[in-house]
């Protein structure tokens, strides 16, 4: 009994993360379908243990904007120690560079951009999400923080066509053709009848 006490006492605490002087253009609490979203924060690494952050643990960040891109510094006493830039959804920080002596002040500066997925109207959306992770991939406590805004979009739903899923028919409508017929001439006529009658009085004498 003794002895589980014991590894609960030496069990590391995880830090605590607080996000800092959030700033996302535009501003406001909705934002429309398709708008480029910048969004920055601080986040500051509370020590709850020997070290600023456990090593085995990860510091995960993401994002429901689409092509996002991130750029994120972890700073150590104010001063630049490393420079994470990633694209996509997620971008995970190893413990390993945010595990100081807990008299170091530890933060990492975060900033993403991304666009506003096409989503019904007033769908929540995460412009940015930091979490830490335990080493087993599972969230640790309550270090979930989030910075939220809903989708704009009031545009019409598009209209399904009524032929949509079936077979196309082409029709083929035939081009009536225009035939001229060639007349027939009187001259050739008359002048045959002129030939008859000359004929006939030679033979009448």
């Amino acid at each position: 009994m003794f002895l589980l006490f014991s590894l609960i006492l030496i069990v590391p605490a995880a830090a605590t993360i607080s996000l800092q002087d959030v700033q996302v253009t535009p501003t406001g609490d909705s934002i429309p379908v398709g708008d480029l979203v910048n969004g920055s924060a601080m986040i500051q690494i509370i020590p709850q243990g020997p070290t600023t952050f456990i090593e085995g643990y990860t510091l995960v960040l993401s994002t429901d904007l689409e092509n996002a891109r991130w750029n994120a510094i972890v700073m150590v006493d104010g001063t630049q120690a490393a420079v994470i830039p990633k694209d996509g959804n997620f971008v995970f920080i190893n413990g390993y560079l945010l595990s100081y002596p807990t008299n170091r002040d530890v933060a990492v500066s975060v900033q993403v951009e991304g666009d506003v997925p096409s989503l019904t109207h007033g769908t929540p959306i995460r412009v940015l999400q930091a979490e830490e992770l335990n080493n087993q991939g599972q969230s640790v406590g309550d270090t979930e923080q989030v910075v939220v805004r809903s989708v704009e979009n009031m545009g019409t739903e598009a209209i399904t066509s009524p032929t949509a899923g079936k077979a196309t028919v082409v029709v083929t409508v035939p081009v009536p053709v225009t035939t001229t017929k060639a007349g027939i001439s009187l001259i050739p006529v008359v002048g045959g009848l002129a030939l008859v009658a000359v004929v006939f009085l030679r033979k009448g004498r």
